[in-house]
């Protein structure tokens, strides 16, 4: 060590002795610029020192020195493992900066803050650049429905399948998570469509438009299933339109021109029963589809089947009041009527007819549906 150094070291040693705030305040600015600007020219054991002393320090220094150090810390590729431990523990003003940049924290340190700090550290820990699925996990396990939200908004965060499953969840009865959950890179296909049944008409054309079921997706189910081929019986005890809409198809009459009719007609069971057939859906999805005030499904099911833009937007707008007790007719704004049919005009056929297969085939979405069902009973007139 050169005898500039050596000056450097005893007068820090002199200025410790100084036990008065203004004495700590420059103790703590010498160490810290020696620390950060000579750190090359210091022995292991001056480093050791320097940062012993430093770590000491913190809690006599007010919260804006600490900032400071923690800002040059933050980004440092060696700065040293127990002094940035030290800070990321501290108060969030202090600790934001680590907890947001430095990769000097390692996976236990970040676990052990999750469990032991605040919510304002959890926040910041959620928007990191390399968030593992084991952080993910705890951050959802202890944090809030704010801290939550960061992950999911954190595109770089890694969330493991079953936690995706549970978010999905949760997005029934939180709204603010659907929309980033269905614009992160890494949701799997299926629970993208599994939200399609309570989200917005926006973000279910969001999820039509940009998760594809794949025909590996659905031949994987397929055997899974082991599914034969649609078979529609008709017990002994069957309605009228059971029974009529078993006969139009065996002749091969079932076609999108009675459906319409019968909707004109307003024979809206017949019409329902109709369409299930042709979908190979059950009555009460395509009942959910219908009464639905959202109409992509309606959308998705009609395209599936070919039916033609005119025959649509019939459908769609016959269909738009058959749900009213109280035999107001309402009035479907062109506005709405425009967005729709537009939609419609986009939706690609292939789209339609794999997402209608994966309806088919998928069990889980037909409890969804079977629970916002009952949601709805109160509101339909079944003619």
């Amino acid at each position: 060590m050169s005898n500039s150094e050596n000056s450097e070291i005893e007068a820090l040693i002199a200025l410790s002795k100084d036990s008065s705030k203004r004495g700590r305040r420059q103790l703590f600015n010498n160490i810290s610029d020696l620390f950060l600007t000579d750190d090359e020219r210091l022995s292991e054991r001056e480093h050791a020192l320097i940062t012993s002393i430093l770590s000491k320090l913190l809690t006599e220094i007010e919260t804006t020195l600490r900032q400071n150090l923690a800002e040059e810390l933050a980004e440092l590729e060696d700065a040293p493992h127990d002094l940035i431990s030290l800070l990321a523990n501290d108060e969030i003003e202090v600790a934001r900066p680590i907890l947001f940049k430095s990769h000097i924290l390692a996976e236990p340190d970040l676990i052990e803050i999750i469990q032991n700090r605040s919510k304002e550290h959890l926040l910041v820990i959620a928007e990191r650049d390399d968030v593992s699925t084991t952080v993910s996990d705890l951050l959802i396990n202890y944090g809030d429905e704010d801290v939550v939200s960061h992950l999911i908004e954190n595109g770089d965060a890694e969330i493991s399948r079953e936690s995706m499953e549970y978010l999905v969840e949760e997005s029934k009865r939180i709204d603010r998570f659907q929309e980033p959950l269905i614009a992160r890179h890494d949701i799997p296909k299926d629970l993208a469509h599994k939200m399609f049944w309570w989200v917005s008409a926006a973000l279910r054309r969001s999820i039509l438009e940009n998760f594809t079921i794949d025909e590996l997706d659905l031949n994987e189910k397929l055997v899974a299933a082991a599914k034969t081929e649609y078979k529609y019986d008709v017990a002994e005890n069957s309605s009228h339109a059971d029974k009529l809409i078993a006969e139009l198809a065996e002749r091969k009459e079932l076609s999108e021109r009675f459906l319409v009719q019968t909707l004109r007609a307003k024979q809206i069971r017949l019409f329902i029963t109709g369409l299930a057939y042709k979908a190979e859906l059950d009555y009460r999805k395509i009942s959910r589809f219908i009464y639905d005030p959202n109409a992509e499904a309606l959308a998705v099911v009609l395209k599936a089947l070919d039916f033609d833009r005119n025959s649509f937007s019939a459908v769609f707008l016959l269909t738009r009041n058959i749900s009213d007790t109280d035999k107001v007719r309402k009035i479907t704004e062109p506005e709405e009527v425009e967005i729709i049919i537009n939609f419609y005009d986009k939706l690609s056929e292939n789209n339609a007819k794999s997402t209608l297969r994966f309806w088919q085939l998928e069990t889980d979405f037909l409890e969804v549906v079977e629970q916002l069902e009952e949601d709805m009973d109160d509101q339909r007139v079944y003619l």
